[in-house]
C-alpha cells in the first residue's frame, strides 16, 4: 500500500524532528525550520544512500524507521490508492454500475472528500464554460509535483430546451498532485462551447450538468455516469443573443410574407448583420424598473458615478441653468446618494462564488452568480451592464498586493431566471512566471484575491476596496513547476502534438500518458501524424506590445529527420513556413470586453512568425489560445523525427533556447517525435459455409445463405503501431436475441494493446441461426495509437464484407 510521505513543501513539527535527527547524525538539513526545502531534500538523499534505500528524497516510514523516529503518517485508503486496481479487477467493485455481473465490494458513489466540483459558470462573449474544482488534501493523488500525479477529469453536457435531452458537449482535464499545506486549492478546467443562438427576444436559458471524476473519464453520452470520486453539478446558463441572423431565419422571426417567387431569388442562408445593442437612458430604466422592485440606488448607480467622476462637476453644478440628470424623472438625488453611502459589498444581485487557475491555459477565472431578474440595465436587445473582476497576488516578499488584470462579463435582465440564479464567468490570462521553480524545489502555491463590482472597474491600486455592488474573494492556486525565469528572454518548445515533451519518450520518440493544453486524450506509446501542433512560451518577452511601446520578438520552427550519422550540412534542418490560423483572446482597453478572433499567423520576409503573446498590459494584452508556436503538416512523412526552435530580439540578436527539466532529470531542448501517417491494413472475407453438418462448402463474398447457417471466413490486420480490432455484424440481426450474432472466436484473443501485436491473422465464423432475413455486412474495424492532427488518438480503417441471408426453403409435408 502506498504510504503517504514527507516530501518538498511539507511543514510541521514533524519535518522540524527530521531535521533536527538528521543534523544530529552529521547531514546538514539547512535551517532547522520545520520547512521541508531543497536542502532538506538533499539530506534526506544522502541519508537514504548510506542507509543503501531507495534515493527518492522523500521521507516515509522507511526512512523515518532508519532514522529512530517513530510516527504516524496520514496515508489514503486502499480504495484510493489501488483504485484502478480494483475496478480492473472488478468493474463494479465499488457498486456504483447500474448494470453488471460483478457483485460490489465496497460502495463508494459520489465521495467528495479529496476533491469536489464547486463552481459552473459560462462566458456568453467568450462561448466557453468554466468548472472550479476543489482540491481538498494533502495526499491521494497518485505522487508529488515530481511525479506524473493524476487526472481530474471533467465532461459537460448541455440540456439545450430544457427538455431532458442532454447533449454530450466534450470533456476536459487537469493534474493533481498531493501538495501538503494549506486548502483548498482551487482548480478550472475550461471548454469551447459552440451555442445554439436565438432572436435577443428570446431568452436562451439552457442546463449544463458538470460530471468531475477522478482517476476515471467519465463515459461520452452518458449523463447519468455514476461516478466513485467526484460529484455532480447543474447550472442554468445565458447563451448569447445573435450577432448575425440568416435572411431567411428573420423573415420566419419577424413573421413576414414575401411572395415566393420572390424568396427564390435571395440567397435565404447569407446573415444580416443586428445593430449594436444601446444602452437604456436614465428615464427608461426608471420606466422600466418602476414596479420591479429596483431601487434608484441601483439603476442610477453607473449614472452617478459617471457625475462624481467629472473633474469638473463643481464648477457644472454652480453655472447658472444647470439642468441636472435627474431633472424631471421624480428621483431624490439627495435619497440616492444616501443609500449609496450606505451599499458596501451588496449581493443581493450578483456574487462572486469560486476562484480558479486554470493550469492548462495559465488563466485565472471568476464563477459568478447572477440572482435576480432585474436590475442590470435591460433586457437581451439592449447593451445591459457589465461585472467586473479584478484579481489580485499576495506578494509574501514584499508583503503587499500585485495587481494582476481585470476581466468582465457582460449581463441582462432576464425575466425567467431560475430561483438559484444564472451561472456566468470571467477568464483572464495572467503571467505568473515569476511564481515557476523546478519541482524539486516545491509546489508554487499562491494567494489570489478577486474583487467583484457590477457596473464600475474595480480599482487597479487598491486591493482593499469593498464595491457598492459585489463582493471579494480569496484562495489558494498552483503554479505547475517549470524553468525559473531569467532576465533575458528565453523561449522554451514544451508540447508537441498536444503532449507535453517530458511525455515524448527520447529514445523511441512516442509519446505516454494524459494530453496537454485543450485536447483530451491519453496515449500509450503513441506516435503522431496529420497536424502536429508545437506549443511553447518566452519568458520575459518584450512587454506592452499591444500598447505599441515593445516590439514583438520573431522566431522560427525547424524540423529534420533524425539520422545521428549525417552532419547537418547533410541533414539540414528545415523551417517551417505555412500559414496557420491562431485564436486569440484581446483586450483591447480598460472594461473592454474580450475579443476573440482568428489571427493568421505569417513568416515575415526572411523566414520567421511573430509571436502573439502579450500579458503585461493591464487593459491591453493578447493570450494566444493554447500557446501554439506552429502547425507541422506532416502527411506522408513517416519515421523519427527531431525539432528544434530559434528566436531574436527585435535587435536582431538571438534570443536564449531555454532547457526544460523533466521530473525524470532528463532534458529537452531539441524534441524527437515518431511519425506515422499510415492507417492500419485491414482485410476480411467469406471462405465458406456449414449447413446442418460439419461439411464446409465454398462461399464467396456477397453471397447468398440461408438462416441457420454458420458462415465462415477470415480477416487480417497489420500496422506498426496497433491499438484495437473489432468484429461485428451490422445491421443488428436481431434486437430481441442478443444471441450468437457475433462473429468467433469470441473472445477473439487479443484485441487491444499492448496485448494485441503488430499482426493480427484469424479466421472467423457466424452462426445464423437467430438471425433475421437480411442483406448484412461483417465489419472489420482497426485502429492504431497515432495522436491524430493533434485532438484524438487512432488511425482508423474497416473493411467489410456483405451477405445476404434468407428464409429456409419449407419442406413439404409427406402425403
Amino acid at each position: 500500500m502506498k504510504k503517504m510521505y514527507l516530501r518538498i513543501g511539507s511543514k510541521g513539527d514533524l519535518v522540524r524532528k527530521l531535521q533536527s535527527t538528521l543534523d544530529e547524525s552529521g547531514i546538514d538539513p539547512g535551517p532547522i525550520d520545520g520547512i521541508f526545502g531543497d536542502k532538506t531534500r538533499k539530506a534526506v538523499v544522502k541519508l537514504q544512500e548510506n542507509k543503501k534505500l531507495e534515493t527518492d528524497g522523500v521521507v516515509g516510514p522507511i526512512t523515518l524507521g532508519a532514522l529512530g523516529i517513530k510516527a504516524e503518517l496520514p496515508e489514503p485508503e486502499l480504495e484510493r490508492t489501488q483504485f484502478r486496481e480494483l475496478l480492473l479487477k472488478n468493474p463494479n467493485y465499488f457498486g456504483n454500475l447500474k448494470v453488471s455481473p460483478f457483485k460490489p465490494v465496497k460502495k463508494i458513489t459520489n465521495n467528495t472528500s479529496y476533491e469536489e466540483l464547486k463552481c459552473v459558470g459560462y462566458n456568453p462573449h467568450l462561448e466557453q464554460l468554466e468548472a472550479v474544482v476543489f482540491i481538498k488534501r494533502d495526499y491521494g493523488y497518485k505522487g508529488d509535483i515530481c511525479s506524473k500525479g493524476s487526472p481530474e477529469y471533467v465532461r459537460f453536457y448541455v440540456d439545450w430546451n430544457n427538455d431532458g435531452n442532454w447533449v454530450d458537449v466534450g470533456m476536459t482535464s487537469f493534474t493533481a498532485y498531493d501538495i501538503p499545506d494549506d486548502k483548498p486549492l482551487e482548480y478550472d478546467v475550461t471548454l469551447k462551447l459552440s451555442p445554439k443562438e436565438k432572436f435577443c427576444k428570446i431568452e436562451n436559458l439552457p442546463k449544463v450538468r458538470a460530471i468531475l471524476s477522478w482517476n476515471n473519464p467519465p463515459t461520452p453520452n452518458d449523463p447519468d455516469f455514476s461516478l466513485v470520486w467526484g460529484n455532480v453539478v447543474e447550472a442554468q446558463i445565458q447563451i448569447d443573443a445573435f450577432k448575425f441572423i440568416p435572411i431567411g431565419e428573420f423573415v420566419k422571426l419577424a413573421k413576414l410574407e414575401l411572395p415566393e417567387d420572390l424568396l427564390a431569388t435571395v440567397d435565404l442562408s447569407q446573415p444580416v448583420s443586428m445593430l449594436e445593442p444601446q444602452e437604456v437612458s436614465l428615464g427608461e430604466l426608471k420606466e422600466i424598473y418602476q414596479d420591479k422592485g429596483v431601487p434608484a440606488h441601483r439603476f442610477g448607480f453607473s449614472h452617478v458615478e459617471k457625475l462624481l467622476a467629472k473633474p469638473t462637476l463643481t464648477e457644472e453644478l454652480a453655472k447658472p441653468g444647470y439642468v441636472s440628470l435627474f431633472e424631471g424623472l421624480d428621483i431624490d438625488i439627495s435619497e440616492l446618494i444616501d443609500d449609496l453611502l450606505k451599499t458596501d459589498g451588496d449581493t443581493r444581485y450578483e456574487e462572486l462564488m469560486c476562484i480558479g487557475f486554470n493550469p492548462n491555459q495559465n488563466a485565472l477565472t471568476g464563477a459568478i452568480t447572477v440572482k435576480l431578474p432585474y436590475g442590470y440595465s435591460g433586457d437581451l436587445c439592449k447593451k445591459g451592464s457589465y461585472e467586473h473582476v479584478a484579481f489580485w497576488e499576495w506578494d509574501e516578499i514584499g508583503h503587499m498586493w500585485l495587481y494582476l488584470g481585470t476581466a468582465s462579463v457582460n449581463v441582462h435582465d432576464i425575466k425567467s431566471i431560475p430561483k438559484e440564479g444564472l451561472q456566468y464567468s470571467v477568464f483572464l490570462p495572467v503571467d505568473l512566471s515569476h511564481r515557476r521553480r523546478p519541482c524539486t524545489q516545491g509546489a508554487s502555491i499562491v494567494r489570489i484575491r478577486a474583487v467583484l463590482s457590477w457596473q464600475t472597474l474595480p480599482s487597479s491600486t487598491n486591493p482593499h476596496e469593498i464595491p457598492v455592488w459585489g463582493n471579494r474573494e480569496e484562495t489558494l492556486i498552483h503554479v505547475k513547476p517549470g524553468p525559473i525565469p531569467s532576465d533575458e528572454p528565453v523561449i522554451y518548445i514544451d508540447g508537441v502534438g498536444s503532449m507535453g515533451v517530458c511525455d515524448i519518450d527520447q529514445s523511441t520518440g512516442l509519446a505516454t500518458g494524459e494530453s496537454a493544453g485543450t485536447a483530451v486524450f491519453t496515449a500509450e506509446d503513441s506516435p503522431f501524424g496529420g497536424t502536429v501542433t508545437i506549443t511553447g512560451f518566452i519568458d520575459t518577452a518584450p512587454k506592452y506590445v499591444m500598447e505599441g511601446t515593445e516590439d514583438p520578438i520573431k522566431y522560427k520552427v525547424f524540423v529534420r529527420p533524425y539520422d545521428p550519422a549525417k552532419t547537418d550540412a547533410e541533414n539540414p534542418w528545415q523551417p517551417l513556413s505555412n500559414t496557420f490560423n491562431v485564436l486569440v483572446n484581446q483586450q483591447t482597453g480598460p472594461g473592454s470586453l474580450p475579443e476573440q478572433k482568428w489571427i493568421p499567423q505569417k513568416i515575415d520576409p526572411v523566414g520567421y512568425y511573430t509571436y502573439l503573446e502579450d500579458l503585461h498590459g493591464s487593459a491591453w494584452r493578447r493570450y494566444a489560445v493554447g500557446n501554439i508556436l506552429a502547425r507541422w503538416v506532416t502527411n506522408g512523412l513517416s519515421g523519427l523525427w527531431e525539432i528544434r526552435i530559434e528566436a531574436k530580439k527585435p535587435d536582431g540578436t538571438n534570443v536564449q533556447v531555454g532547457l526544460l527539466e523533466c521530473p525524470d532529470g532528463s532534458t529537452r531542448s531539441i524534441v524527437k517525435v515518431r511519425l506515422d501517417n499510415e492507417r492500419p491494413f485491414a482485410d476480411i472475407t467469406i471462405t465458406g459455409y456449414r449447413r446442418g453438418s460439419p461439411v464446409v462448402h465454398e462461399a464467396e463474398d456477397c453471397g447468398t445463405f440461408v438462416i441457420g447457417d454458420v458462415i465462415e471466413g477470415g480477416y487480417t490486420a497489420t500496422d506498426q503501431h496497433f491499438r484495437a480490432i473489432n468484429l461485428s455484424v451490422q445491421p443488428d440481426p436481431n434486437p430481441a436475441l442478443p444471441g450468437p450474432a457475433k462473429p468467433k472466436p469470441d473472445p477473439m484473443g487479443p484485441t487491444t494493446y499492448p496485448a494485441i501485436g503488430g499482426a493480427v491473422n484469424h479466421d472467423w465464423e457466424l452462426d445464423t441461426k437467430n438471425m433475421r432475413a437480411c442483406g448484412y455486412t461483417v465489419r472489420l474495424w482497426t485502429e492504431d495509437r497515432t495522436i491524430v492532427n493533434s485532438g484524438f488518438i487512432g488511425w482508423e480503417r474497416a473493411d467489410y464484407v456483405g451477405f445476404c441471408l434468407e428464409e429456409a426453403p419449407k419442406k413439404e409435408k409427406k402425403k
